[in-house]
């Protein structure tokens, strides 16, 4: 499969990505991962409706040195800059350090014969409490 950024495109989500996404407290910033290829691309075969826009901002001319910078690009193109940040947010909690960092190992498969637990009804309850709701047709 041949990917969908660019060279100069991948460089220029870099830049961004390093600025927006500085790290701290315990979070690695986006310099220390690689976000441009698998989970970029991962994200963008999940939700393709997002690469026009990407592509779109990633191809703003100017500047890309600070956070001011990168306003002054959004506000040329809010809706491009959305997408910019639905894929890098999805591509930075997508990577395996990113959510070792924040306690979720992923999507786990449970088998729903042994019961609810205590937190599976907790989040019920409320639901439970409310009774049914429905329309007839």
């Amino acid at each position: 499969m041949n990917p969908v950024l660019t060279d100069n495109e991948r460089d220029r989500f870099d830049s961004l990505a390093r600025i927006m996404l500085p790290g701290g407290s315990g979070m690695p910033s986006a310099e220390t991962l690689d976000l441009t290829g698998s989970p970029v691309e991962t994200v963008l075969a999940i939700d393709p409706s997002r690469i026009d826009g990407l592509k779109r901002f990633l191809g703003l001319e100017g500047l890309v040195a600070n956070m001011a910078d990168i306003e002054t690009l959004a506000q040329r193109d809010p809706d491009a800059f959305g997408d910019l940040g639905v894929v890098l947010a999805n591509a930075y909690f997508m990577h395996s350090r990113v959510r070792e960092a924040i306690g979720y190992p992923g999507q786990e498969a449970r088998d729903s014969s042994v019961g609810l637990s205590h937190e599976d009804l907790a989040l019920l309850q409320p639901v439970i409490d409310r009774g049914p709701i429905y329309r007839d047709r």
